[in-house]
Formats: structure tokens, sequence, C-alpha cells
């Protein structure tokens, strides 16, 4: 198994033999009791939660070998990031599939706010969508729409986060709530 990336926060390992991915968690202790007083879910759990539930929307993950509370283990899905296609192609197709994509994860009540071309991955016409464990359906979210909105903003344009924003109908109670408490808290 060779070790792709090590830091404080997690391990990423590579089996060549089996073609399996096997990230490693090593949160902070604020995040540790988060997760045990039932507040976000375990980050192994919680991947293969929202690889369901992406699943059942008809969009591609990478298939879950094994998830525990601290690991999942995830089979190798063949096919470059989002960023290495479009350096390799101008496919004008791209962006506006990738707005639906996401639009279609915020309607669905996922939020997540790592938005860069590295988190997706695309061959034969399909994307794949990476990272899960930093997504959440959870009621405690920390951030409600519009912080969403700021981070597809900060990453992928303002165009991108405006034609989000237009699609994004389905705005949950709890991102309502979220949007009130960044504002009393001077962050909106």
């Amino acid at each position: 198994m060779t070790c792709l990336r090590k830091n404080h926060k997690r391990a990423v390992y590579y089996d060549e033999r089996k073609k399996q991915y096997t990230k490693c968690f090593t949160p902070k202790l604020e995040l540790k009791l988060k997760y045990w007083f039932g507040l976000r879910q375990y980050p192994g759990l919680n991947f293969a939660h929202i690889a369901n539930r992406l699943n059942a929307l008809g969009l591609k993950t990478p298939p879950v070998i094994t998830a525990e509370k601290y690991k999942i283990i995830t089979q190798e899905v063949e096919a470059p990031t989002l960023k290495e296609y479009l350096q390799e192609t101008k496919d004008p197709t791209i962006e506006p599939r990738l707005i639906e994509l996401v639009a279609t994860i915020l309607n669905s009540g996922i939020v997540f706010f790592d938005f860069h071309y590295e988190n997706f991955l695309y061959k034969d016409n399909e994307f794949c969508v990476l990272d899960l464990e930093g997504y959440s359906d959870s009621f405690f979210t920390s951030r409600g729409k519009s912080g969403v909105l700021y981070r597809i903003e900060k990453h992928l344009g303002t165009h991108f986060r405006e034609e989000v924003e237009r699609r994004w109908v389905n705005v949950t109670l709890s991102h309502k709530i979220s949007d009130i408490f960044q504002k009393l808290r001077g962050k909106k």
C-alpha cells in the first residue's frame, strides 16, 4: 500500500493490486465531540451515507468497500479529474452540466463547501463525485445557503454561483436557520 498524502487531518493510501483507496481521518477534539454527541456523522460513515444518497439521485460516486467511523475504503474509478479533463479539451457542455449537478445535490438537501474541479472525475460523458466525507445532510450545518454560495463563487466564479443560485430552489429549514445565525454573527 502506497501513502499518497498524509497530514494532521487525514491520510490517503492506495492499494495498486486491489485498485482501492483507503482514507483514514484524525479529527480534532472539537469534531470528535460533535460525532460523539451525534451533531455530525463520523467521516467514514458519512461518506458511505452521502454516497448512497447521491447514488439514489442517479449520481456516480466511488464504490464503497468498507465504511468505519474514521476510515473509508473505496474502489478506484478510473477517470481523470475534471481539472485534468478540462486541460485536455475545451468542452463547452461541462459548465452547464456541472451547474446542474451541483444544483441537484443542493436541492436534495445535501450541502458541501469544497468546490473545485479536482473533486469531480469525468469520463464517458459522466461525472463522479469525490471527497464525500465533507458533505452533510444534517440539520446542524455550519453555514447556510449564503455560505455555500460564497464558497462556490470563491472557487468557481461569479457566473457559476449565480447559475447555481438560480437553480437552487429547495432551501431547507436548517439552511435558513444557519443563514440567520450567520447574519447575527456578522458573517453574511
